[in-house]
């Protein structure tokens, strides 16, 4: 899953490094209509960006709770599935 996650984050930041590379050529181009849908969709990555921030720190706090559990010998059955 972490590598899931982190292939799909570098997915993302390339695609809105390629989406503002073609805002700019379309701006130059005086194309703003493509400029606007290029913007959209650079908005859209942007959002799956957040998404897979906060996703990265829920799993943290949840590792952070497994981890203070198992300290206080609390078995839970998933924690190695999770782990991996």
């Amino acid at each position: 899953m972490l590598k899931k996650t982190l292939v799909e984050e570098i997915e993302h930041k390339n695609k809105a490094i390629m989406c503002i590379d073609y805002m700019l050529d379309a701006i130059f181009q005086k194309d703003y209509e493509t400029a606007a849908l290029e913007a959209k969709e650079f908005l859209f990555i942007v959002e799956k960006l957040q998404a897979i921030e906060v996703k990265k720190a829920r799993r943290a706090e949840l590792e952070q709770i497994i981890k203070e559990m198992q300290q206080l010998g609390i078995k839970i059955d998933f924690a190695a599935k999770l782990s991996s």
